[in-house]
């Protein structure tokens, strides 16, 4: 594309000394991927300033630099926020596939990736087809992706909403983090619906309160046409209050009569979920593979955005019915001596409580619960977590969780101080060894939660980056029913 005819379409005005003629090729906050042709945004960070590579970039061949200093390097743009820039030149570079297709964007503190696969699970089913975005990479039903982030840097962003499209999806579930909201990485992207699964604490390293953290997320809200809010959370009225008048639609699992929700909920025998799916009109008894309150939650939340979104509410039913397994999320194996093995992804206090909770619904034996806390990461929900785990609990496991440059023995110590009670707790900073030890104390009937990781395959040390994935781990230790 033209860079004049970019900057036209990006509504950033332009530079006395660019060439408008020139042809762009990319769009980029990092200096080391600048080739001539490129765009160079400089993004002010915590530990970098992009502006002091502007000159550099200039000299790489960069048709334009953008920043938010005033600084003297050729063929520099200036404007107020130069993060919302890259994703406006970004959306504009790729055409704006945005507006090719029904965007789903869906945050909250846990079940994003559960709801947006169950998004696109019912869509299908229903005979559209959707693509999804999120932790566990892009797929538009030609093969998965692998992504490094819940939501990508902007150019990635619409790059693949571009290519979501142009491989026919009508529709894409997106998730998007309160971190890519903050830093501006979804902007200006027209969301039709915009999910709140809920709010709890995480992320507090990078937003310090949980005010600023829930603030971030509204930002979704502002960006879309319609949202779609969990009414038994807590904020449930100020994300709504943020659609400013749009269409705003209820979900619920509790009390609240909402525009959509679940009564009658029983637990299966066989670990799954039953309940009566209700849209203020229609009624009909789903039954659902996920665990406990988890599973009613995910996928009503999935079923409420496709209901709202005009989908048939007897196909969703239908669909609701046949959910596949989502990777590292609840995701429960048996082995042959009867030990039922759950791995998850829970690592925030609600989210481990909540498959705890799910876990021991009908289970006759013990609960054994392995987990550990993230380094570098947010350190007040460490001692949480351990006293989550541990009131929860028949035998807790303290381990390692990516504890990068931290020691791995001082993370399992603060965990350890929300635990006053020393029974049934053991420490092996080593998560194969721990892994291992769980499944030697479980016994026929026992259940053994291995949360934390969930579908991630790999352990970051001080000493680098190994393979590591706890499914694998399991079926390396003990014989898994097929």
């Amino acid at each position: 594309m033209k860079l004049n005819r970019l900057l036209a379409e990006a509504k950033l005005g332009s530079a006395a000394d660019i060439d408008g003629g020139s042809e762009v090729c990319l769009v980029t906050e990092n200096s080391e991927s600048v080739v001539p042709g490129s765009i160079f945004v400089c993004i002010n960070g915590k530990n970098y300033n992009g502006h002091l590579k502007a000159a550099e970039a200039a000299a790489k061949g960069a048709v334009l630099i953008v920043g938010e200093e005033d600084i003297s390097v050729p063929r520099y743009l200036r404007v107020e926020n130069a993060r919302s820039a890259v994703s406006s030149l970004s959306r504009a570079f790729f055409g704006r596939p945005d507006r090719r297709l029904t965007l789903i964007g869906i945050t909250g503190t846990n079940g994003k990736t559960t709801t947006a696969e169950y998004i696109r699970h019912i869509l299908n089913r229903t005979g559209e087809k959707c693509g999804v975005i999120g932790t566990l990479g892009w797929d538009c039903g030609e093969g998965r992706v692998p992504s490094e982030r819940t939501t990508p840097d902007s150019f990635t962003f619409f790059s693949e909403l571009k290519r979501t499209a142009d491989r026919g999806c009508r529709f894409c579930a997106a998730e998007v983090s309160s971190q890519a909201l903050d830093q501006c990485r979804v902007d200006g992207a027209a969301f039709k619906l915009a999910v709140l699964t809920n709010i709890g604490h995480d992320h507090l390293d990078y937003h310090k309160t949980i005010r600023e953290y829930a603030d971030a997320k509204k930002k979704l809200f502002s960006l879309a046409s319609a949202g779609l809010v969990n009414a038994d959370d807590a904020y449930r009225d100020e994300f709504a209050v943020c659609l400013n008048g749009r269409k705003c639609g209820f979900y619920s699992a509790g009390v609240n009569i909402s525009d959509y929700y679940a009564k009658n909920i029983k637990s299966g025998k066989t670990g799954g979920s039953s309940y009566d799916l209700f849209d203020g009109t229609h009624l009909k008894r789903v039954a659902v593979s996920a665990p406990g309150k988890i599973g009613v939650y995910n996928s009503l939340c999935a079923a409420s955005a496709c209901l709202m979104l005009g989908a048939d509410f007897d196909d969703t039913a239908e669909a609701l019915c046949c959910l596949p397994g989502v990777d590292g999320r609840s995701e429960v194996m048996t082995s042959e001596n009867g030990i039922r093995i759950c791995v998850d992804f829970a690592h925030t206090p609600e989210a481990l409580g909540a498959v705890i909770s799910s876990l021991k619904e009908g289970a006759p034996g013990r609960l054994i619960t392995v987990f550990g806390c993230g380094g570098e990461r947010d350190a007040s929900k460490r001692p949480v977590m351990g006293r989550v785990a541990y009131a929860g609990s028949d035998c807790v496991i303290l381990t390692s969780d990516n504890p990068r440059s931290e020691d791995p023995e001082k993370i399992i110590t603060d965990i350890s101080s929300g635990i006053h009670n020393r029974e049934n707790l053991f420490r092996e900073p080593d998560r194969r060894k721990a892994i291992a030890l769980a499944l030697s104390k479980a016994q026929r009937g026992d259940t053994v939660l291995i949360a934390g990781k969930g579908h991630e395959t790999t352990q970051i040390t001080a000493d680098g980056t190994e393979h590591f994935n706890d499914a694998e781990t399991v079926r390396s230790l003990v014989c898994v029913k097929q």
